[in-house]
């Protein structure tokens, strides 16, 4: 449950600061220079802020930042390692010397459950392994095992809970006749237990036959994700150095104030979608009301002066956007994030705002390849980069329902 609310908070932190990571931006043909044009993204009614970055900061020397990362590269060790924590998911089972299920024993059973006489939706299975004691299915479930013999066929008169995620069978009164086929005692699956037939037996489905084609694949990911990493880690990196050689003298009037605000009402939605309200979110967090809003204007203030920089960066370097790479640019957004097409991203954050942001990340472009970069022994996956707020977003896993009588 902890590990499930942390991501959470994550997930909600990462999606309420994503909407505010751009300003518009437009070009002013008498003055010919880049003027900020800060508005909520998919706002209409907001109080315009019109700036010109260049006024608001002292810019360093960023060309040629030295920095210095840890390694990125996938080694044996990595693959085993991460074989050995994937084979945790695929646990061995052996049949167990009894007749008589107990508390705490592992059962082979079959099952159907019946609604009104009609197996429904997700209520069946056949060689399915269940712990008893684990309160994996609904109250009744496994206690109605005790005692049963290997098999034995029993029927269970159960009720669903009147909460239960399913509102067809939330409350409702069903039936699950349910086959003891066999007690097996569980063992965990090791990397030097691993052979070839296990690969074919349990990941087929996934393309694997052997144990070479396993490997083969986990480092392929592993590749996938320290790349990834390495980027996010890198300009991250790079925007940190920039604040070291570049000063932000002060925040156009009243921008500050509307990020927050802006930050503010996006968390509130988010923990919305989450079925949450600040409330829950400061207990979960255990933080109080004023820290929580300390550490929101820390998080938006270091945004926020990051983006003034590279705005007066890609005004004083003349960087531009053709039209073409930003078409292509706008269909990797809507490819990338699930959009349902150009329209609704550009509905929901308008044309400008997408300008700005690609304009800002053309930018941190030219200023990584110009970078002195030195890439070290080792791993870059423990935060060496010094992430930026809102530049390196934070990944939250999903975790899905384990099925319907679960």
């Amino acid at each position: 449950m902890k590990k499930r609310i942390m991501l959470l908070l994550c997930a909600v932190c990462a999606a309420a600061l994503l909407g505010g990571c751009g300003t518009d931006q437009k070009e002013n043909s008498d003055k010919k220079e880049s003027t900020g044009k800060e508005e909520a993204s998919g706002s209409e009614d907001k109080k315009t802020i019109d700036y010109n970055a260049a006024d608001y900061v002292e810019l360093g020397e960023y060309n040629g930042l030295e920095i210095s990362l840890g390694s990125y590269e996938v080694t044996d060790e990595d693959v085993k390692n991460e074989v050995t924590n994937t084979l945790l998911s695929y646990p061995v089972y052996e049949d167990a010397d009894k007749d008589t299920v107990e508390d705490g024993d592992f059962v082979n059973i079959d099952y159907e459950g019946l609604k009104d006489g009609v197996a429904f939706n997700g209520g069946t299975a056949q060689g399915a392994v269940l712990e008893i004691g684990s309160d994996s299915f609904i109250d009744g479930f496994e206690d109605g095992l005790i005692g049963v013999k290997v098999g034995e066929k029993v029927s269970l008169n159960l009720t669903f809970p009147e909460g239960y995620q399913n509102e067809e069978l939330a409350g409702q009164a069903v039936v699950f006749n349910v086959t003891v086929n066999k007690i097996v005692n569980k063992s965990d699956m090791t990397y030097d237990m691993l052979d070839d037939a296990f690969v074919e037996k349990n990941m087929s489905s996934q393309g694997y036959k052997t144990v070479a084609d396993f490997e083969n694949g986990v480092r392929e990911q592993l590749e996938e994700s320290r790349s990834v990493t390495k980027k996010q880690e890198t300009e991250a990196a790079v925007i940190q150095k920039l604040k070291e050689v570049c000063k932000v003298k002060e925040f156009p009037e009243g921008l500050l104030d509307q990020r927050m605000e802006e930050y503010m009402e996006r968390f509130n939605v988010n923990l919305e979608a989450y079925g949450m309200k600040m409330e829950d979110y400061l207990t979960a967090s255990n933080v109080t009301e004023e820290d929580f809003e300390a550490q929101a204007k820390q998080l938006v203030t270091e945004t926020l002066e990051g983006e003034l920089i590279i705005e007066a960066i890609a005004e004083k370097e003349k960087i531009e956007i053709g039209e073409e790479e930003f078409a292509e640019y706008k269909k990797s957004v809507v490819e990338d994030y699930g959009y349902a097409s150009e329209e609704a991203l550009l509905e929901q954050h308008g044309e400008e705002y997408i300008k700005n942001v690609f304009l800002r990340e053309k930018t941190v472009d030219m200023l990584t390849e110009n970078a002195k970069i030195t890439y070290g022994e080792t791993s870059g996956e423990s935060g060496d980069a010094g992430n930026t707020a809102g530049e390196d977003q934070t990944a939250a896993e999903q975790e899905s329902e384990e099925g319907q009588t679960e």
